[in-house]
């Protein structure tokens, strides 16, 4: 098997969704802004008009969408991965990541591009990225953007847990199959056929390789600086309002039958860190804003977003 390092220019983010028509605008836009090429989008039993949405930016060439009909025995995401897979839409020398609709790719580097980051990665296919957990930051009705000096609270650096990582990987033969948070890899891979650092820096933890676990480890484990190369934005509580809503949409990692109850005000204090500001976003905000203004030129877009229910530019359009 090859182990030569071969790109197509294909930057490829990779999510599947249910109503979450609110955040689609701005999520695209900021992953657009840093540099992904291509979005692929699967949806599934949305009835709060995010997937017209999609496919209103699908027409517009922004993403490509996908509606899928979920087994009762799998779980929406796995199913996702699943058709992904089956339908080619990836080729070898593609970099991929996939990402929630409440989770963003912030790349430590004077651009913050995708490209400063992959340039960075040097001889490694892929790149494991810490989770830093965002607050509500004391708003309680939904602003309409996330990524605004308004909503910026965050739990500390330092952190005593080890953090939990989305990666962005080289897709070629070393790839078996798609995860939330990493790839599996084939029985043969190891740092050195594919080498693997996180954002750290530093080489993942040997447990990265072992694929033959039914739950993929998924930590960062050395004890440095975890977000040196980047973060994952996660506002996986938003708001109050739009907390309240998280049922309509369950947990797309579980079968429908046994989604687990998420709209429950313990997780919300156990997830709502308001303990730093983190304003190392805000350079792209205007970017951001400027690019959803232009998809909002586009008229199915506008009237598919102004027809969610929460939908808005919000704080400084």
């Amino acid at each position: 098997m090859a182990d030569v390092k071969k790109e197509t220019g294909r930057k490829i983010l990779f999510s599947a969704q249910k109503n979450e028509g609110p955040f689609i605008l701005e999520w695209v836009a900021f992953h657009k802004v840093i540099g992904f090429t291509d979005i692929v989008v699967f949806s599934n039993d949305c009835d709060d008009g995010s997937d017209v949405l999609l496919d209103a930016l699908a027409e517009a060439g922004e993403i490509q969408h996908f509606r899928h009909d979920v087994p009762d025995d799998v779980a929406p995401q796995k199913n996702a991965a699943n058709l992904a897979l089956k339908q080619n839409l990836f080729r070898n020398g593609d970099w991929v990541m996939w990402l929630d609709l409440d989770e963003y790719l912030f790349v430590n580097s004077d651009d913050h591009s995708l490209d400063s980051l992959i340039q960075r990665l040097g001889d490694a296919n892929a790149i494991s990225i810490a989770w830093r957990f965002f607050g509500d930051s004391g708003i309680t009705t939904w602003p309409g953007r996330q990524i605004s000096p308004e909503f910026c609270m965050a739990e500390r650096r330092r952190r005593n847990k080890r953090p939990q990582v989305k990666t962005l990987f080289l897709y070629n033969a070393y790839i078996a199959g798609l995860d939330i948070h990493r790839p599996r890899l084939v029985e043969n891979a190891t740092p050195e056929n594919y080498p693997w650092i996180s954002s750290s820096g530093k080489p993942v933890d040997p447990r990265f390789y072992d694929s033959g676990r039914g739950n993929l480890f998924n930590r960062i484990t050395d004890d440095s600086r975890f977000y040196r190369f980047g973060q994952i934005l996660h506002f996986c509580v938003r708001t109050p309002d739009m907390f309240a809503k998280k049922d309509r949409r369950g947990d797309g990692y579980f079968p429908v039958e046994s989604n687990p109850v998420i709209r429950d005000q313990k997780f919300y204090k156990g997830k709502n860190f308001n303990q730093v500001a983190e304003l190392s976003a805000m350079p792209l905000e205007a970017p951001i804003v400027r690019y959803m203004q232009g998809l909002l030129d586009n008229e199915d877009i506008r009237s598919a977003c102004y027809n969610i229910d929460g939908f808005g530019m919000g704080l400084s359009d």
